[in-house]
Protein backbone atom coordinates (compact mmCIF):
# COMPACT_ATOMS: atom_id res chain seq x y z
CA UNK A 1 0.00 0.00 0.00
CA UNK A 2 1.42 3.26 -0.77
CA UNK A 3 1.04 5.86 2.16
CA UNK A 4 0.68 9.11 -0.56
CA UNK A 5 -2.74 7.69 -2.11
CA UNK A 6 -4.62 7.35 1.13
CA UNK A 7 -2.93 9.72 3.17
CA UNK A 8 -1.73 7.23 6.03
CA UNK A 9 1.64 9.34 6.74
CA UNK A 10 -0.55 12.19 7.45
CA UNK A 11 -2.32 11.08 10.59
CA UNK A 12 -1.86 12.97 13.33
CA UNK A 13 -3.31 10.75 15.95
CA UNK A 14 -1.64 10.21 19.28
CA UNK A 15 -3.85 7.38 20.65
CA UNK A 16 -3.18 3.90 19.56
CA UNK A 17 -6.90 2.93 18.96
CA UNK A 18 -7.22 6.26 16.75
CA UNK A 19 -4.31 4.84 14.80
CA UNK A 20 -5.20 1.45 14.75
CA UNK A 21 -8.72 2.92 12.98
CA UNK A 22 -6.68 5.53 11.05
CA UNK A 23 -4.92 2.78 9.26
CA UNK A 24 -8.20 0.31 9.12
CA UNK A 25 -9.74 3.23 6.87
CA UNK A 26 -6.97 3.49 4.97
CA UNK A 27 -6.89 -0.44 4.05
CA UNK A 28 -10.34 0.34 3.38
CA UNK A 29 -9.97 3.11 0.92
CA UNK A 30 -6.94 1.31 -0.92
CA UNK A 31 -8.70 -2.05 -1.04
CA UNK A 32 -12.02 0.16 -2.64
CA UNK A 33 -9.30 2.33 -5.09
CA UNK A 34 -7.45 -1.06 -6.30
CA UNK A 35 -10.85 -2.66 -6.82
CA UNK A 36 -12.51 0.36 -8.94
CA UNK A 37 -8.59 1.17 -11.09
CA UNK A 38 -8.86 -2.90 -12.11
CA UNK A 39 -12.80 -2.18 -13.50
CA UNK A 40 -11.31 0.71 -15.27
CA UNK A 41 -8.14 -0.35 -16.23
CA UNK A 42 -6.48 2.65 -14.47
CA UNK A 43 -3.98 3.25 -12.31
CA UNK A 44 -4.64 4.14 -8.66
CA UNK A 45 -2.85 7.48 -8.80
CA UNK A 46 -4.91 8.29 -11.56
CA UNK A 47 -8.17 7.07 -10.33
CA UNK A 48 -7.93 9.42 -7.28
CA UNK A 49 -6.55 12.59 -9.65
CA UNK A 50 -9.38 12.16 -11.41
CA UNK A 51 -12.21 11.72 -8.35
CA UNK A 52 -10.85 14.96 -6.95
CA UNK A 53 -10.49 16.95 -9.87
CA UNK A 54 -14.70 16.04 -10.51
CA UNK A 55 -15.14 16.89 -6.78
CA UNK A 56 -13.15 20.31 -7.08
CA UNK A 57 -15.22 21.35 -10.22
CA UNK A 58 -18.61 20.62 -9.12
CA UNK A 59 -17.41 22.63 -5.74
CA UNK A 60 -16.39 25.50 -7.77
CA UNK A 61 -19.27 25.49 -9.86
CA UNK A 62 -21.90 24.65 -7.09
CA UNK A 63 -20.33 25.22 -3.18
CA UNK A 64 -21.83 22.93 -0.68
CA UNK A 65 -20.78 25.72 1.57
CA UNK A 66 -21.97 29.38 0.60
CA UNK A 67 -19.31 32.16 1.08
CA UNK A 68 -20.00 35.33 2.33
CA UNK A 69 -17.98 39.02 2.57
CA UNK A 70 -17.78 40.74 5.21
Amino acid sequence: MRNGITGLESCQCRRAKSQKNHIACAMLVWNHLKKMANILGNTIARLKHQLLSKYLVSQLKYPAIKMTVV
